[in-house]
């Protein structure tokens, strides 16, 4: 058992106004901090919403987590606590404990309504922190070959690297987008072979074979179409009497064509990068000869049957990996080891990368290569994602191109949309395999959960559009000016409108938590617990009173849907899912 961290886990930042959850459990870190001769595991400790509402709105379990070590009954602790510090917290009234040690309390409405300010003063960066404090970080996401088009997978990685990046600004991060683009070695050279025979072919070279175990010949027509329309025949030069063409410049252009093809799609889905880094730049300037003249003073690598290898297993649980093949040609690994070195040169604090499922083997090989350069075993993080299954109504799709059924993620994004696409990536934890169901992510219906939440931001649009119509007396909407509105002085007229209230506070958590787990799904499911709450209000609670000419807005119930709406907006940004009007 490990001596508890006392110190603050964060920067928590504006403490009591944008962190609510947060706040208390940090609270609670320094109180058990101040206990004496205490060694305890805070991982388990929480501070979180009861299942069963009746019991509060936050609950901790703070009390079993310490009864292991102080060896006392958990209610006495919790009694304790409560006593000495929960009380004295001015946030919270309805101080209770239930068995077997759980501490329930309520927020103060007065301290709901004060916090609901924040929405108005923060505007679209209501949610945002600083507790990133500036810190660099480089994410570096899909990353496909340049060899043909992107599959679903890919989609997933696109949405989710995205989207964390979007957390991580949002946490007072400095962040850098990158996609690696693999154009040195042999399936560039590949590739180029493949796209030569196609464009010589165009040209009346009709002899020429197509290499029998290249990449699929529709991918690489589609590529050589966009060259020929760019170049025409430019590359085309006469050897011995024979059209051939210039090799370099040829797969130089052939490959940027597939990797602007590549961004055309991610660019469809909202995904964009600050840099498309090559890989062949790291071969510039020397760079691998000082490489392995570095490897070699820190005896990191060795010679065996003609090869050079590197001593992966003497830095990660991972066995040793061939550096420069016998032929003299570096390996896609030694890629791996400069890139890095270039990330770090680059002075980026922290590394991500974001692989697919089949690259389980990357996560002790990049520890490696981090260990050998005595790279600080967190500035290197690793996600594995897992794949998805595409289904339609119950029925797997096979990723084939027969008729009716889909095989590229441009197919996916054309058949159902950016918005879906982008939530329905985003709604799982990135570590789980997840299905997407085609069917219902093209419905327009409350069982579609991206409809379900663009639906309350459009119900909001519709109300404001029927107060303007309705012209009350007592609102003049074209002139009203959210900013000057008084959050303290509102009246909460049932437990529904509290609730709202109270998740709406609680968002900054979830951008928070969001940040700190790598974990996008939290905002998901933290705008359909929001959608729900508000439909449920907007189905039995009316804003407007009566009919045209005799209407008359309830002004606390308008504040609280600007407000909602608001949230909606600044959370579904952060996915990059639009917020529609009407629907």
């Amino acid at each position: 058992m490990s001596r508890l961290p006392v110190q603050v886990r964060s920067s928590a930042p504006a403490k009591g106004k944008l962190l609510v959850i947060n706040e208390l459990k940090e609270r609670l870190y320094h109180y058990v901090g101040r206990l004496k001769e205490v060694t305890a595991d805070l991982d388990n400790l929480t501070v979180e919403e009861p299942k069963n509402k009746s019991f509060g709105d936050l609950s901790t379990n703070v009390a079993m987590i310490l009864a292991p070590v102080l060896k006392k009954n958990p209610m006495d602790i919790a009694g304790k606590i409560k006593e000495e510090e929960i009380s004295k917290w001015d946030q919270l009234e309805d101080i209770s404990i239930v068995k077997p040690g759980f501490i329930n309390f309520n927020l103060k409405q007065d301290f709901i309504k004060t916090a609901l300010a924040e929405i108005i003063k923060k505007g679209e960066k209501f949610g945002f922190n600083k507790s990133g404090g500036g810190g660099n970080i480089q994410l570096e996401y899909v990353s496909s070959n340049p060899t043909g088009d992107l599959h679903i997978g890919h989609g997933r990685w696109g949405a989710l690297g995205d989207s964390l990046a979007n957390l991580y600004a949002a946490n007072g991060y400095k962040v850098f987008r990158e996609y690696y683009v693999n154009d040195y070695g042999s399936q560039a050279e590949k590739f180029s072979d493949c796209a030569r025979c196609v464009y010589l072919r165009h040209f009346g070279k009709e002899d020429i074979k197509y290499p029998e175990d290249g990449y699929p010949e529709e991918v690489v027509s589609l590529a050589v179409e966009r060259l020929i329309n760019r170049y025409d025949n430019r590359f085309i030069v006469i050897k011995d009497g024979k059209k051939d063409i210039k090799a370099e410049s040829f797969k130089k252009e052939i490959i940027k064509i597939m990797v602007s093809y590549i961004g055309e799609t991610l660019a469809l889905m909202g995904v964009e990068y600050d840099r498309w880094f090559y890989e062949s730049c790291l071969y510039k300037d020397s760079n691998f000869k000082k490489l392995i003249s570095d490897l070699e003073k820190k005896d990191a690598v060795y010679n065996k049957d003609g090869a050079l290898w590197f001593k992966a297993s003497v830095y990660a649980n991972d066995k040793d990996r061939v550096l420069v093949r016998k032929d003299g040609n570096p390996t896609y690994f030694a890629s791996d080891i400069l890139y890095m070195k270039d990330k770090v040169k680059r002075g980026y604090d922290k590394l991500f990368y974001i692989l697919g499922a089949d690259h389980h083997g990357y996560v002790e090989r990049l520890r490696a290569i981090g260990k050998a350069f005595e790279l600080e075993e967190d500035r290197i993080m690793v996600i594995i994602g897992q794949m998805v299954k595409l289904t339609d109504s119950g029925r797997t799709l096979k990723m084939s191109r027969r008729k009716g059924m889909l095989y590229h993620l441009r197919d996916l994004i054309e058949e159902v949309g950016k918005d879906a696409v982008r939530y329905f990536f985003s709604m799982n934890s990135f570590d789980t395999p997840m299905e997407f169901d085609v069917d219902l992510a093209k419905q327009k219906s409350n069982q579609n959960p991206v409809y379900y939440v663009q639906y309350a931001h459009a119900r909001i649009e519709s109300i404001i559009k029927n107060i303007r119509e309705s012209n009350p007396a007592n609102l003049d909407i074209d002139k009203y000016d959210l900013d000057k509105a008084d959050t303290s002085k509102l009246k909460f007229k049932n437990i529904y409108e509290k609730q709202l209230a109270k998740t709406m506070i609680l968002y900054p958590d979830t951008v928070y938590n969001g940040c700190r787990n790598n974990a996008p799904h939290l905002i998901t499911q933290y705008l359909y617990r929001l959608a729900s709450e508000f439909h449920y209000f907007y189905n039995n609670y009316r804003v407007i009173n009566g009919e045209k000419d005799g209407a008359a807005v309830d002004l606390d119930r308008f504040v609280l849907i600007l407000l909602v709406r608001r949230v909606l907006r600044n959370a579904l940004r952060l996915l990059n899912v639009s917020a529609p009007k009407k629907m």
